[in-house]
């Protein structure tokens, strides 16, 4: 049987990349996702990226996504790291607006790619080397990361070598290597979308990863700098006085682009908005049938609205089993749980977060291709792998949409439905997680 996977698995790999592109022209696959079918949302999150460059060139700003000469037929609302305008959306700035598009679609895949081949190298096991490029293509969030346009692929890519960095250190393979990987991992993050500031507490407690930390810090930190107090980088700063006048009322009523209708203000304009519009969104649920969030999730099931801060206890939880993994005095026990914690951590966006779109769990595919390669580590929780394994694997599936695009989109039963293949799953699969480092934590910690 596993000979036959193993001689079968490429051709299927490589069918579905096919039928991917193919259908990003043909709408083959339309018929899994709302957005291909109800709206025309192709490439809606890319424009805005090579926009924003553009918009630097004619010293306006970066976020003003729908200002100015347009580019391509809509586009989203450029957020990410004004760092990114420059050094990667300019590489493709100067094409035409379809041309750019399909260019970073190819680009977004190799990226899919290359997360496959770094976590297939963590292995001598051939199955699970192919299992690796599995996970990471033939999913259908990556499919709709390629739609829309997402600039997604580099976070992938950095959840990956963040992993890899911490699974070096932890069996010793390749010190020099692993530092490398985890500083990689920490800088492509910050300079996209920083979802790695919840594992920073974590990286510096753990002494092997905390000076690779504290150097991608000081970077991130004299890098985002100077694109706030550079003109030439910020050409629609409001200054240093307006933005210390703020408040997270203020922020919160007057910086929410969605309760905004999409209008953009002065301090919307500069570049501090990357970092503002997650406190702006921090409380803010979007209502939406292509919202795949625990927060979303439950307040369309129980018909009512839930407080804010119940969800923000995965993450209450992550940083306390953080301080008691720094107790843990057995180096591999400690890395182990450190490793899976990080896992944890990378999973409280789709529970913790308001806004989260289903081409975002591309980011927990690196998680799931790294799971048979743990298991044959003999890790703590080895015997939970298979369960993981089989959760994890709901991620690669399409959302229950395609089952029920038929029926009545706006019921709530009907919503729920649509969504709990993506977000229970992700769920139960943190719940594990945690339960396994309780396990770990009680036995070993030593204070």
């Amino acid at each position: 049987m596993q000979k036959k996977v193993l001689y079968f698995l490429p051709f299927i790999i490589g069918c579905f990349v096919v039928l991917m592109l193919l259908s990003l022209y043909y709408g083959i696959l339309n018929v899994f996702f709302f957005g291909a079918e109800h709206a025309d949302v192709q490439g809606i999150d890319y424009f805005a990226v090579p926009k924003s460059f553009l918009n630097l060139l004619e010293q306006r700003s970066i976020y003003d996504s729908w200002g100015g000469s347009p580019y391509g037929p809509h586009s989203t609302w450029y957020l990410a790291h004004p760092a990114f305008s420059v050094f990667v959306a300019s590489w493709f700035s100067f094409f035409s607006s379809w041309t750019s598009y399909w260019l970073f679609s190819i680009f977004s895949l190799v990226i899919m790619g290359f997360c496959g081949y770094l976590i297939s190298k963590r292995t001598t096991d051939f199955l699970n080397k192919r299992l690796s490029y599995f996970f990471l293509l033939c999913a259908f969030p990556t499919y709709w990361m390629l739609y829309v346009g997402n600039m997604h692929a580099p976070l992938v890519l950095s959840i990956t070598l963040i992993l890899i960095g911490i699974f070096e250190h932890t069996y010793e393979t390749n010190i020099k290597q692993a530092n490398a990987m985890l500083f990689a991992g920490l800088l492509i993050s910050f300079f996209t979308k920083p979802i790695v500031l919840l594992m920073l507490p974590l990286l510096l407690i753990m002494k092997e990863t905390r000076a690779t930390t504290i150097k991608s810090i000081l970077i991130y930190g004299l890098v985002s700098l100077a694109f706030i107090f550079i003109p030439i980088l910020n050409p629609e700063a409001v200054g240093l006085d307006k933005l210390m006048s703020l408040d997270f009322d203020f922020i919160k009523q007057h910086m929410n682009i969605y309760k905004n209708n999409f209008v953009l203000n002065e301090f919307m304009k500069d570049n501090s908005i990357h970092w503002i519009n997650l406190i702006a969104q921090s409380d803010y649920k979007l209502i939406h049938i292509d919202v795949f969030s625990l927060p979303v999730f439950v307040d369309v099931f129980l018909g009512k609205e839930t407080a804010a801060w119940i969800f923000k206890i995965p993450i209450y939880i992550c940083f306390v089993l953080t301080v008691a993994i720094g107790f843990i005095p057995d180096k591999k026990i400690r890395l182990e749980s450190g490793l899976l914690l990080i896992m944890a951590i990378s999973l409280t966006f789709f529970l913790s977060y308001n806004t989260v779109w289903e081409y975002q769990f591309t980011s927990a595919l690196p998680l799931i291709a790294f799971l048979p390669i743990l298991k044959k580590k003999k890790v703590f929780y080895e015997k939970f792998i298979p369960a993981m394994l089989i959760t994890g694997l709901f991620f690669c599936l399409p959302s229950l949409y395609f089952l029920l695009r038929n029926c009545d989109l706006s019921n709530s039963t009907v919503l729920t439905l649509i969504h709990f293949d993506k977000i229970v799953p992700a769920f139960i699969l943190f719940a594990i997680m945690i339960w396994q480092l309780l396990v770990v934590i009680r036995k070993h910690v030593v204070i």
